[in-house]
């Protein structure tokens, strides 16, 4: 912190009083990168676990092929592309001008738990840890 500093008017970012509408302003356009981030990772650690439940056998087919596996696959393509739906709808609304608060924080709390979920069942897909 610092004392007794003067800031000129023309040097100042927004109005007396609106600081935390501006922080929060700021936070809320964040939110929807963070989403875009976790839904990267999700993304990722599906692709590979595509890829590796198609090369690895057990039982004289790859793995991809057992029900239990194919489901967890499922499960993590469906909740990416929720994900992603989600994203796209807080970015359209904040590209529109429209109120994105509810749509920003909706997407980074789904994107983020689902990222974490969903990089742990591809962990498990590869072999387990």
């Amino acid at each position: 912190m610092y004392n007794n500093v003067k800031v000129p008017k023309e040097n100042r970012i927004g109005e007396d009083g609106f600081g935390f509408n501006f922080a929060m302003s700021t936070l809320n356009g964040g939110r929807i990168g963070i989403a875009a981030q976790a839904l990267g990772i999700a993304q990722g650690a599906f692709e590979l676990a595509v890829q590796y439940s198609h090369e690895r056998e057990t039982f004289g087919k790859p793995i991809a092929q057992h029900q239990a596996i194919a489901f967890k696959l499922a499960d993590m393509a469906t909740d990416i592309q929720a994900a992603r739906l989600l994203i796209h709808r807080a970015a359209w609304l904040k590209d529109q001008k429209q109120d994105f608060i509810m749509a920003s924080a909706m997407a980074k709390y789904f994107a983020a738990e689902m990222a974490m979920k969903h990089t742990v069942e591809a962990v498990q897909i590869h072999g387990g840890y």
